[in-house]
């Protein structure tokens, strides 16, 4: 329901109510009682982990009161500052100057997303909605799930998180349960790269890698990249000697060759996009390298 005043939308959600209005002599329309202004928004959109703040302006307020309920499930939250639900990332203040009571939930979850009201304790009462959305990042790897190489060449681990609407502060790896601290390993560093342009057309891409420059026997295992705001992914590395069989030299070979056009497409998108033919020379060079690498080793 909308009440307008001068032209102007009074949006109340979800609303049966009777506000006593009354008009001047000069035609001006007035709110004799407490009345929700429609400025505000109604849809909120927040990152899973992150703060949310669903506002509602409530003016000439009075001595009624002001709750905040979950739709889903009818429970109340809050009543003016008061806090009704054992869930502590729930809280409600008030800012006098602007008449706006907001709803505040730390650490956000998947959970959370859904429809919550504020209501104004008036006979019969007035209540505006306020849709939360919650985005959840995914994060993926780049290359295979399994990763073979020989004993002492290099390798690039990378992890991406897309979907974010704030990049991760940081991303950690670990090799097993052992995080990784690349300061006490000579060859070893890590990299993250914010905002990296995708193929699937994300600007808002993180990539994490982590770079081994010599690989030992020893390195072999599962290796996790952990990203602050998304769930963790692993990926598994196989480090091979001389000897061992064709078929794992061949995957060695194809994990090169996908690091290879990986870094190209992440590094050089635009040119992927506007040089084609550049491109295809250069796979085909790759390609005919690792070819040769292949025949080599069997």
């Amino acid at each position: 329901m909308r009440s307008k005043r001068r032209g102007r939308d009074y949006v109340t959600g979800d609303i049966s109510t009777s506000l006593a209005l009354s008009k001047l002599n000069s035609g001006a329309t007035f709110f004799a009682g407490p009345y929700l202004d429609g400025s505000g928004v109604s849809n909120v959109t927040t990152q899973i982990g992150t703060h949310a703040y669903l506002p509602c302006k409530v003016k000439q307020l009075g001595n009624k009161s002001v709750s905040w309920v979950r739709v889903r499930d009818d429970h109340i939250l809050t009543v003016d500052r008061m806090t009704f639900i054992a869930d502590e990332r729930f809280q409600s203040f008030y800012v006098e100057s602007s008449g706006v009571w907001t709803l505040q939930i730390k650490y956000v979850q998947a959970r959370d997303a859904g429809i919550y009201e504020c209501q104004v304790s008036t006979e019969p009462k007035i209540s505006a909605r306020v849709h939360l959305h919650v985005v959840v990042p995914r994060t993926e790897l780049i290359g295979d799930s399994d990763r073979y190489v020989k004993a002492g060449s290099a390798v690039i681990l990378r992890c991406v998180v897309r979907g974010a609407l704030e990049p991760p502060s940081y991303i950690i790896w670990y090799h097993g349960t052992q995080q990784i601290f690349t300061e006490s390993r000579r060859g070893w560093k890590t990299q993250l790269d914010r905002g990296a342009p995708d193929l699937d057309g994300d600007i808002h891409s993180t990539i994490g890698s982590l770079i081994i420059e010599s690989t030992r026997k020893k390195d072999s295992g599962n290796y996790s990249c952990s990203p602050s705001n998304s769930p963790p992914i692993t990926v598994s590395l196989h480090v091979i000697n001389g000897e061992s069989s064709a078929s794992a030299v061949t995957s060695s070979a194809r994990s090169l060759f996908d690091d290879s056009i990986s870094m190209f497409k992440q590094r050089n998108l635009q040119i992927l996009l506007r040089h084609r033919s550049f491109v295809m020379l250069l796979v085909l060079v790759i390609y005919a390298q690792l070819s040769c690498h292949v025949n080599y080793s069997l």
